[in-house]
């Protein structure tokens, strides 16, 4: 593939579709719930819809088998005020962890924070700390994402409830404080109000985890998947005279030539190899990861786009 192929060089002219399809995962992810949200409202009563009544939280459908119930009550709330307050605060915080982390590991972290939050909530459920008959809603991954953006940026300053200043990790400590008491059956009544106190705080758990863990869950999925298909060279050992008058392979001689060093131009021969690898690490984990060098590689792919333009 040239380089004429790949994305920037191309004209951003392609319309509408065009420019929906560079959107984030975010919003996509925003867009699937609004409009399962919708397809819960064509029946009347959001809360009974037929998506509810097969894909909401259900202690004992999940023990009978039901497992997706643990993920899918991502994608469904009660009422519009539910759906409205979940969505706004993942728009304004995962739009930026997005482009710190890449579109596939920010998927990846909120559909496993759901998964985390929801068997929180079974297990707390079981052992009776909260009685739950079904819950719905996307508030577990939701503050698992919130939290995870005050570990990295905690002096931020937000208004709490748009009208309160203070910064971001207060409110982190003011909202999980509520949950603990919720949770506990202090003054909110953790197994009387219609709130998923636990689910609450399996997310917050799940959030600070990977914050301090530092993982990415897209890496170790690629990693067991070159181990399992990497197959061992055969290693043989030569007596010092073989090795001497044995001639270097042409491949070996390529592999051994140095990168150019920062501040050099690569061949344009070269280029599009190196241009692959920065590209494949931008999609994993953003373009704050990349070194001054690969900086580079992506400014001189720009240069000869504008030269082959002319």
């Amino acid at each position: 593939m040239g380089i004429q192929d790949r994305d920037y060089y191309r004209d951003d002219n392609g319309g509408f579709r065009d420019v929906w399809g560079r959107q984030g995962v975010v919003l996509w992810i925003v867009a699937l719930t609004v409009g399962v949200f919708l397809g819960q409202c064509v029946t009347g009563d959001p809360i009974r819809s037929p998506l509810v009544a097969r894909g909401a939280f259900q202690p004992q459908a999940i023990l009978d088998g039901e497992v997706w119930r643990l993920l899918t009550p991502l994608f469904l709330h009660a009422n519009l005020l539910h759906l409205f307050f979940n969505m706004l605060v993942l728009y304004w915080t995962g739009n930026r962890l997005e482009e710190r982390y890449g579109s596939r590991e920010f998927l990846a972290f909120y559909l496993l924070a759901g998964l985390f939050s929801n068997t929180a909530y079974l297990l707390a459920s079981e052992t009776g700390v909260a009685e739950v008959t079904r819950a719905v809603g996307a508030s577990g991954a939701v503050t698992a994402v919130f939290v995870l953006y005050a570990c990295h940026y905690p002096r931020q300053r937000v208004y709490l409830y748009f009208l309160i200043p203070m910064p971001i990790w207060l409110v982190v400590v003011v909202f999980v404080g509520i949950d603990l008491l919720g949770a506990t059956g202090g003054a909110f009544g953790a197994k009387t109000a219609p709130v998923g106190y636990v689910a609450h705080l399996g997310g917050a758990l799940f959030g600070l985890l990977y914050f301090q863990a530092g993982m990415r869950v897209t890496d170790l999925f690629s990693r067991s998947r070159r181990s399992a298909t990497r197959v061992r060279p055969k290693l043989r050992v030569l007596p010092v005279e073989a090795e001497q008058e044995t001639p270097t392979p042409a491949s070996a001689v390529a592999e051994s030539q140095p990168r150019p060093r920062e501040g050099q131009e690569p061949p344009e021969e070269q280029l599009e190899a190196r241009l692959d690898e920065v590209l494949e690490k931008v999609s994993k984990y953003g373009q704050e990861s990349l070194t001054p060098e690969e900086r580079a590689i992506l400014f001189r792919a720009s240069e000869v786009y504008k030269k082959r333009r002319k």
